[in-house]
């Protein structure tokens, strides 16, 4: 099972909102600014088409009205080879040739004469659809290949008679041309969008996000403000609370001196609670310096053993541990006793009387091992992504003083974190909890 996600507190997990949203929100622009580009892209193309198409049907129409009796007389052997004339347009790009139905010569009016024999050799070799503009190259020997708009328009006498075809054609290569270049500078354009909407996307998200950012510093601020004020009243109440039970022992009676022990009891885990939150306030402000210091891992986790060894036996739980010696790590040992009595005390916690606790440390792969196995009731998949969650917790039937106030596991993995490591819980339902936090080991 890989570790759990980040909880929406954590930093790292706001910059990561970040980028996602900036992400969306560039993609966004950027897809919408593109399908603008390409819809005008693609409406001028299909516009320069179209002119193309009417200045061909056009010119098509007009001389098949034109040169249908030639074709007529062509037809009844009226004329012959002999009276084909070709007219000459200088200064235009629009031509035309008007073959008769054996596909031979009748008319012409071109814009350059030596393009004849390869445009005719095209005409009488490609059977043009009717009344459609088609493009074709052909290999000039001055200018390279040209590219030609062809629109072949058939004409036929009073009765329906086929008399042969007006071929309409036009030079596109200036058209195409500007056409490319509109394409090459839309790209351009586009990709400056694309640029455009990143920068927009970031400092849209970041401006989304500020209200955000705002209620999570004074969240912290106040959670460190409040933990740091309740941690002298609630001393002082713990000091009267036991001067009071230690000095009014022979003059309370049982239930008097129980309800004081209780009180005492909650002042005590309210403290615990205060110190847990501005430990974890102080690690979210970055202002908690560790004393970075080569130390046995396995001294801390046997001192912590020993410390909690007779609270677990008291609930008829049995501890087995397996240390290996020689482990040492750079670290905080404070934090990492912290971190230790923490998955020792929420093994104890959701480990049922009877039930087994046990403690392995071993080296693997250049890391340390830790891990704390209990018997519990186990978790659920969703429960194990959401366990590292502060103030979440797994079963919300138990009690508070039972299942603690949540924090045990935030305060794990930030301490692993804190130290380079990673910290994961492997759980099934019915199965027991196996909390595994590896750190790395000194050089």
């Amino acid at each position: 099972m890989s570790r759990p996600s980040a909880s929406l507190h954590d930093l790292a997990h706001l910059d990561a909102c970040r980028r996602r949203l900036a992400w969306r929100y560039a993609l966004g622009m950027a897809l919408g600014l593109c399908a603008v580009l390409l819809v005008g892209y693609l409406m001028h193309s299909a516009l320069v088409k179209q002119s193309l198409k009417s200045e061909l049907v056009q010119l098509a129409q007009r001389e098949a009205e034109v040169h249908q009796p030639d074709l007529e007389a062509w037809v009844a052997g009226r004329r012959g080879p002999e009276d084909v004339t070709i007219g000459f347009r200088p200064h235009r790009t629009a031509f035309y040739y008007v073959l008769g139905p054996d596909s031979r010569l009748v008319h012409g009016n071109e814009t350059r004469p030596s393009l004849r024999d390869e445009v005719l050799a095209l005409l009488k070799s490609n059977a043009l659809p009717r009344d459609q503009v088609v493009f074709e190259e052909i290999l000039a020997d001055e200018e390279g290949v040209l590219q030609l708009a062809l629109l072949r328009h058939p004409v036929k006498d009073a009765e329906g008679r086929y008399l042969g075809s007006v071929y309409a054609a036009t030079d596109v290569g200036g058209s195409l041309a500007h056409l490319e270049q509109l394409l090459v500078l839309l790209l351009l354009l586009a990709l400056g969008f694309v640029v455009l909407a990143g920068l927009g996307g970031w400092w849209m998200a970041d401006r989304s996000l500020q209200p955000l950012q705002q209620a999570l510093r004074q969240q912290r601020e106040f959670i460190a403000s409040a933990s740091h004020e309740l941690r002298a009243p609630l001393t002082v109440m713990n000091t009267a609370l036991a001067l009071v039970e230690r000095e009014g022992r022979e003059r309370l009676d049982d239930f008097h001196h129980q309800t004081l022990v209780d009180a005492r009891d909650e002042v005590r885990r309210l403290g615990r609670l205060a110190e847990a939150l501005l430990l974890l306030a102080r690690m979210d402000a970055g202002g908690l310096s560790l004393r970075r210091e080569r130390l046995a891992l396995g001294e801390v986790v046997d001192r912590q053993l020993r410390l909690r060894r007779p609270r677990i036996e008291a609930h008829r739980q049995s501890l087995t541990s397996h240390l290996a010696e020689g482990l040492r790590v750079v670290g905080d040992a404070d934090l990492l006793a912290r971190l230790v009595g923490a998955g020792l005390d929420n093994a104890a916690d959701y480990t049922p009387s009877g039930g087994a606790i046990s403690v392995s440390l071993l080296a693997e792969a250049g890391r340390a091992r830790l891990e704390i196995a209990d018997s519990g009731p186990g978790m659920s998949e969703q429960q194990c992504r959401r366990a590292f969650e502060r103030f979440y917790r797994g079963d919300p039937s138990r009690q508070r003083h039972q299942g603690g106030a949540g924090l045990g596991l935030a305060i794990i993995d930030e301490v692993a974190r804190q130290h380079g490591g990673e910290a994961r819980l492997f759980s099934a339902p019915g199965e027991g909890t196996r909390l595994v936090v590896t750190l790395p080991l000194a050089p």
